[in-house]
């Protein structure tokens, strides 16, 4: 991770994923794409910025031309924040919201899968190639 090229890779990861989770935190739940034009068949913006930014992310991902420890670097980044992004604006203790007990279960594990990446990066094994 000495080059310049290598740090930019993940910097941008950075990028796309803030960028991922600003759809979800400030674009509202109430904008809807009407696909006939008679509100019969109404899909949330939300959901398909959402699914697109997935693709986009993971995309980035998988065919970036950056070694192995760049691509495990850049995508445990981009894990913690969506992770971050989850603890932070996600509505546990709302009235309304049933799922609360189990967004906070996964979102446990989820931290838990950040933690062992982060104690991977951080140990002394790894090899500079």
């Amino acid at each position: 991770m000495n080059s310049p090229l290598e740090i930019r890779k993940v910097i941008l990861g950075i990028v796309l994923a803030m960028l991922w989770m600003c759809i979800f935190i400030f674009v509202k739940d109430s904008i809807v794409i009407d696909w006939a034009g008679d509100g019969s068949n109404l899909t949330p913006l939300k959901l398909v910025l959402g699914v697109i930014g997935l693709l986009v992310v993971g995309g980035y991902h998988l065919f970036v031309n950056a070694t192995s420890e760049t691509k495990k670097l850049s995508a445990t980044v981009t894990l913690t924040i969506v992770w971050l992004s989850l603890i932070l604006f996600y509505p546990f203790k709302e009235v309304g919201n049933t799922n609360g007990g189990a967004v906070g279960f996964f979102a446990l594990i989820g931290g838990l899968a950040v933690v062992v990446l982060w104690v991977r990066f951080f140990s002394d094994d790894l090899i500079a190639a």
